[in-house]
């Protein structure tokens, strides 16, 4: 169920993240680049929010500037991946698999982004049961 949340919250923030871009592009005249990034970080606000709250909720968790940091860290690396993935897939099979070669970077970068969101950025914390 987690996973299937996590994919939830990818495909929000995706849409939220064009959605925004094009509204920056369109409303206010930013250039596509600018309206890229701007997209990018209201994603990614709105993403570690949902993920806190619900893909990775725990009575015991608390919204963290640590953690929000972390998760913005994981991003920048889950991209990092992408694109070297992305790169070396080009290299083997050219352009006439473009679309392929997209989806594969997408697949291993989110499946990067959740194992490391899971276990480092909303890790479950643990409590000593102060009967032992």
């Amino acid at each position: 169920m987690e996973l299937a949340r996590f994919f939830a919250v990818a495909v929000i923030g995706l849409v939220l993240d064009l959605a925004v871009a094009w509204g920056a592009t369109i409303i206010f005249g930013l250039p596509l680049w600018l309206s890229a990034i701007v997209g990018f970080v209201v994603a990614a606000m709105a993403n570690y929010l949902l993920h806190e709250f619900w893909t990775f909720r725990s009575p015991k968790n608390r919204p963290s500037s640590l953690r929000a940091i972390r998760y913005t860290l994981v991003l920048a690396g889950t991209l990092v991946v992408r694109i070297i993935v992305v790169a070396i897939l080009a290299e083997i099979a050219g352009d006439s698999h473009a679309l392929l070669v997209l989806m594969a970077g997408a697949s291993v970068s989110f499946c990067v982004h959740y194992l490391v969101s899971k276990h480092l950025v909303f890790q479950k914390i643990e409590t000593k049961d102060p009967s032992q």
